[in-house]
């Protein structure tokens, strides 16, 4: 059921209903009222929640969610006739220059965490604490459960990454940096805190259904590369640079003699060697190509020259995805975009499903861009400068349009690590580095999401890389892979 089929009706006055006081939570209090929360996203926001609970579609399809101005009430069909309450906030709070932090709300679990590395609290952003150390549910007369803090406009302002548009910082390369994060400033970044709450409201329904399961989590791992640098055209300048970084004379030898003999050039190489490590790992990679002219960060190769072209009909032999990695211009720039689109598909013959934008420059407004182009998924949202959980989440999901009122026709398959984010941005050795990313990893197979990994071709012959990539891909043995559904409606 989509959650703009749901039944809306609207209470008449806030009275007490089955034995219980309603209340009104804190949300940001600002004058003006942008975004409105509309039913419509409510009902959006308790099908993500939904999802992350381990609830399948046939059940989902069941619930009579009603919103009113003061909550939203879940009815879960024949299974109980006890409900799920959610209290509302106040409508207004979200301008574009928001006065003071934005509030974030800590609560406890209904009962005992569920797993081992579960968190002891739960995390509310935009919303303020009325009791501290107060389990997020309560129960009522009547054996229903209320959820007094407005967890439905926390999920929705978490998901769609709101904060980015209220409060636009941005680095050199115009993005949001990590640093300016809420979830950095509350330390909650490497926590994948919306997943956390589907654990914790499959708790309530739990309660509500005991004979209710949720579904298994399935841990899945998604390998992505970014084609950044091919070596063509060749630079000597480059070539020499590559060598006194890497203190491997061989590699110039190889940049050097690869135009000479028609060879692959070294970068080159590089691609085929992820390919081959993903490949005798029983591992699937996705590989992003640029289309993009050559400019200071873009490296400007051709997806006509043969040598490319034979490497990517190579990777499409054994099943891996070709994908499309936008240039450094094409960011808010949507005739760039689906100028550069246009010629992968013609260089490659053949559709194809998503990628990822260049240097992660992307804003919410970049979703509606990837949209209008055609694409299915975009696996830009993650931040460059630290690891972990930019959207609270591992799982893919389709994105709210806050000004079209509605989900988007495309996924968010949100990125957690990006290969130089632990090396260069944070400076992490190798022992803390992989601590880090293991503590990630045991965070998204709890929790049943994806864990989306992006390594370039390039760091594989680079000595501050070594033990890196084979260290990581052990760590996620056992994940299965994530395939992207064709269509973004049978996202589930």
């Amino acid at each position: 059921m989509s959650p703009s089929t749901a039944h809306n009706s609207q209470r008449s006055s806030p009275a007490p209903l089955h034995g219980r006081i309603p209340t009104t939570p804190l949300c940001i209090d600002a004058p003006q009222q942008l975004p409105r929360i509309t039913p419509e996203a409510r009902r959006y926001a308790v099908k993500e929640l939904a999802r992350r609970a381990g609830v399948s579609q046939e059940f989902f399809r069941r619930w009579d969610i009603q919103v009113s101005g003061i909550e939203t009430t879940i009815s879960l069909g024949l299974e109980t006739k006890r409900q799920i309450y959610f209290c509302h906030g106040p409508d207004a709070g979200l301008t574009h220059n928001l006065a003071g932090e934005i509030p974030v709300a800590r609560a406890q679990w209904l009962a005992t965490p569920p797993t081992d590395v579960a968190p002891p609290d739960l995390i509310l952003p935009f919303c303020r604490s009325r009791q501290n150390h107060a389990p997020l549910y309560q129960t009522s007369a009547d054996g229903s459960v209320v959820c007094e803090l407005d967890l439905l406009a926390s999920f929705l302002l978490t998901l769609s990454r709101v904060e980015e548009s209220l409060r636009p910082e941005v680095d050199e390369h115009g993005r949001f940096p990590s640093t300016s994060s809420l979830a950095s400033r509350e330390r909650f970044l490497e926590r994948p805190i919306l997943d956390d709450h589907g654990l914790a409201f499959s708790q309530v329904l739990t309660f509500l259904v005991p004979g209710w399961q949720p579904q298994k989590p399935l841990f899945r791992a998604k390998l992505t590369h970014d084609i950044d640098d091919v070596g063509l055209p060749f630079d000597l300048r480059s070539a020499i640079a590559h060598t006194l970084k890497r203190h491997a004379p061989s590699a110039t030898v190889r940049d050097l003699l690869g135009p000479i003999l028609s060879s692959d050039p070294m970068n080159l190489f590089l691609v085929r060697k992820l390919a081959k490590i993903s490949k005798e790992r029983g591992l699937h990679s996705a590989f992003f190509w640029k289309c993009s002219p050559r400019a200071a960060y873009d490296s400007g190769y051709s997806l006509t020259d043969q040598r490319i072209q034979r490497l990517i009909g190579d990777l499409r032999e054994i099943n891996f995805e070709v994908g499309v990695h936008p240039g450094y211009d094409t960011f808010h720039h949507r005739e760039n975009l689906a100028r550069e689109i246009a010629e992968l598909k013609a260089a490659i013959q053949e559709d194809f499903p998503g990628g990822r934008q260049h240097y992660l420059r992307w804003t919410p407004e970049s979703w509606l861009d990837w949209e209008s182009c055609g694409l299915r998924y975009d696996s830009s949202v993650g931040f460059a400068d630290h690891i972990g959980f930019r959207a609270g989440t591992s799982f893919p999901f389709r994105p709210w349009c806050w000004a079209e009122n509605r989900e988007l026709n495309l996924i968010e398959v949100p990125l957690i690590l990006m290969d130089c984010t632990p090396v260069k941005y944070m400076r992490l050795d190798l022992q803390e580095g992989l601590e880090r990313v293991r503590a990630l990893i045991r965070r998204v197979e709890q929790t049943g999401g994806v864990f989306t990994l992006l390594w370039h071709n390039t760091p594989l012959m680079d000595p501050d890389y070594d033990g890196w990539y084979e260290s990581v891909l052990d760590l996620l043995s056992g994940a299965k892979a994530y395939e992207v559904p064709w269509l973004a409606a049978n996202l589930w």
